[in-house]
């Protein structure tokens, strides 16, 4: 049983700042734990993994008490036989959210390094593809939303901020007050406004088949957006300008391994070193751009791996229930609420519904949760 009641101690608390939350109840603030270097998180749909790499050189994630390179196994939370295809794994703030393409869901996870916690998850998004974050909401590309497909758009609390079309779109990516898409059924990018209005096409003519990824990279002078081709005959990363959209040349994509070559990419991302990481079926590999030749960075038999993203762990924030940059009343008013529910839910399948005021992932919300969420509270804004 809960030794104090929440309501009773908000009620008691003065209004900040005259006293903070932690100070009341006697609570020592530590400083939050920062891992200063990025990483970049893909998918491992084979093996219900999502792993990561170091973005500075393409080291494999190392977290003690697993395999190299894993970072999050997402049967812990969630039964396979749900799972269609994991398909991206992108930041939200203080989130990861992982799309599952075959099963219209995007699944939420906490952006904590080493100890990630289940928060729940969206199922309103049919053919859930890639997820782009645009002035500050997370916009998915979907292949069953709208007249021919469109992009759904939800605030960073998961709320739904509505839909607009969009033909067949496989990613989805801010480009300054524009909106870049994949479109895979004209094989072809095309530009949005902010408001969902089609500008038309965008970049110069090339042999780009099957667009999955957008990153953008700065390569010298010249400013380029990379594109993931998939399909054959002319599979590989594509580069256009981002001043003039003109076709730049493509980047070949291929991994000699023991028994078969790997040429058709899934996803990219930026690595520091100055190679493009990039995902395919049977692994994780970094091309040098300026030889085309690849290094393996993840692999073994039977892989399928998606598309790439870049995360920043230091953006975790402890008490941010809502997940909108704040630890305020806001979140202690769902504090509060699930404080008195005391367990987390559960599934009639025995896997975890999504407990975001589970602060450290013992099943329970109680009071070691909330000296936890005082420490937040007191910090009020996250990183």
């Amino acid at each position: 049983m809960p030794v104090f009641s929440v309501s009773r101690i908000r009620s008691l608390m003065p209004d900040r700042p005259a006293a903070t939350l932690a100070t009341f109840l006697g609570v020592s603030l530590m400083s939050a734990s920062a891992l200063a270097v990025p990483y970049v998180l893909v998918p491992d749909n084979t093996n219900y993994l999502i792993v990561g790499f170091t973005q500075a050189t393409g080291a494999p994630i190392s977290i003690e008490g697993k395999t190299p390179a894993v970072w999050l196994d997402v049967s812990t939370f969630v039964d396979t036989s749900s799972i269609g295809v994991l398909r991206h794994a992108a930041q939200v703030g203080s989130e990861i959210w992982i799309s599952d393409q075959m099963s219209g869901i995007i699944h939420r996870v906490s952006a904590q390094y080493d100890t990630p916690r289940y928060l729940g998850f969206i199922d309103t998004i049919p053919n859930a593809r890639g997820i782009g974050i645009v002035n500050g909401e997370a916009w998915v590309a979907s292949g069953g939303i709208g007249t021919a497909g469109g992009i759904a758009r939800f605030n960073t609390s998961a709320q739904p901020l509505g839909i607009f079309d969009a033909e067949d779109p496989f990613d989805v990516y801010a480009f300054g007050a524009f909106v870049l898409t994949a479109n895979i059924a004209q094989n072809r990018l095309e530009i949005f406004q902010t408001n969902g209005t089609l500008t038309g096409p965008w970049g110069g003519l090339s042999t780009l088949d099957f667009p999955l990824q957008i990153v953008q990279r700065t390569s010298g002078p010249i400013d380029e957006i990379i594109v993931v081709g998939n399909s054959l005959p002319d599979p590989g990363l594509f580069r256009y300008s981002v001043a003039t959209s003109n076709f730049l040349g493509r980047i070949l994509t291929q991994a000699f391994l023991p028994f078969i070559t790997v040429t058709q990419p899934r996803g990219v991302a930026v690595l520091g070193t100055g190679e493009l990481l990039w995902s395919s079926t049977q692994g994780v590999f970094a091309v040098n751009p300026t030889n085309n030749l690849s290094r393996t960075l993840y692999t073994g038999d039977n892989f399928v791996c998606n598309m790439a993203d870049t995360v920043d762990f230091a953006k975790y924030c402890e008490g941010d229930i809502n997940n909108d940059s704040f630890v305020d009343d806001s979140d202690f008013t769902l504090f509060a609420s699930a404080y008195n529910d005391l367990l987390c839910p559960t599934l009639t399948n025995g896997f975890p519904a999504g407990c975001p005021a589970d602060l450290n992932g013992d099943g329970f919300v109680d009071d070691s949760d909330f000296s936890t969420f005082a420490r937040g509270y007191d910090r009020l804004l996250c990183p």
